[in-house]
């Protein structure tokens, strides 16, 4: 049977599905647009008018695209930017992309950290890195178990604050105290683990543990390994905004694979 409704038509650009479901022609010109501002297609070989749509609601790219370009991105193994993405779209697909475009994905596919459904105390892992925003120096802060990251912080100097913050928002995270905390030999966490996560005196001397160095924290350390590997391609981040951005998607994915591994 004939398909003859406007809306049923899809068109793919580049080697995905560059055809008329009518009569296989690959030849299109623009057409137009209808009422609701959507570009309309017309076959060359048949005439048969069509709209350019997608499997994805209010969009106009393809999920299988998006999900590769997302994947790519956040991929522990890699470090690609995101020109580079472009051009591996281009070279793949047969499709143009801006950086922008790219990065509008990436940034739609964060869900964000939600509270632990099995609420279960683990062992925390508190350590800083160095980062670089605009050429200069700032600090990011992770709180790190097993299950994967479950609190981050970016700031310029190293306070009780910062830490005090970092704590909290893991809590919130994990919903129970941890079993014991592993810091290096910062000052700041003894008195942020005494506000935030509410041991006595005794508790807190036995529960947490200074190990500089790699050492017992050797789990955070391979983590800041992973990282720097990874914003090595950047140099410096061009703004606090965007490096917040980019961690906050890169530690969501961290998570998801860690989860997938588990269960």
């Amino acid at each position: 049977m004939i398909q003859t409704d406007l809306s049923s038509f899809s068109y793919k650009k580049g080697s995905l599905c560059a055809f008329c479901k009518k009569c296989g022609g690959e030849n299109f010109y623009l057409d137009g647009k209808n009422k609701k501002g959507i570009q309309k297609y017309e076959c060359r070989t048949c005439g048969c008018r069509f709209i350019w749509t997608s499997d994805l609601p209010r969009r106009r790219t393809f999920s299988s695209i998006i999900a590769f370009a997302v994947e790519i991105y956040t991929d522990l193994r890699k470090a690609i930017s995101l020109e580079g993405i472009s051009e591996l779209l281009k070279k793949i697909f047969n499709v143009v992309f801006s950086r922008e475009a790219i990065r509008q994905w990436v940034l739609s596919s964060k869900k964000g950290i939600s509270r632990r459904e099995i609420c279960v105390p683990t062992t925390w892992h508190a350590d800083e890195t160095y980062v670089k925003i605009k050429g200069k120096g700032y600090w990011l802060w992770i709180v790190y178990d097993k299950i994967g990251v479950l609190s981050w912080r970016i700031s310029k100097v190293r306070r009780i604050k910062d830490a005090r913050i970092l704590l909290r928002a893991a809590m919130i995270v994990a919903g129970v105290r941890p079993k014991q905390i592993i810091t290096d030999g910062l000052e700041q966490y003894n008195y942020a683990i005494k506000k935030e996560i509410g041991w006595n005196y005794k508790e807190q001397k036995k529960r947490h543990v200074v190990s500089s160095g790699i050492g017992r924290n050797w789990f955070i350390e391979r983590l800041n390994k992973e990282i720097k590997r990874r914003i090595k391609w950047f140099s410096t981040f061009q703004s606090l905004k965007g490096a917040e951005a980019f961690f906050g998607l890169w530690f969501y994915h961290y998570n998801q694979r860690k989860l997938s591994r588990i269960t």
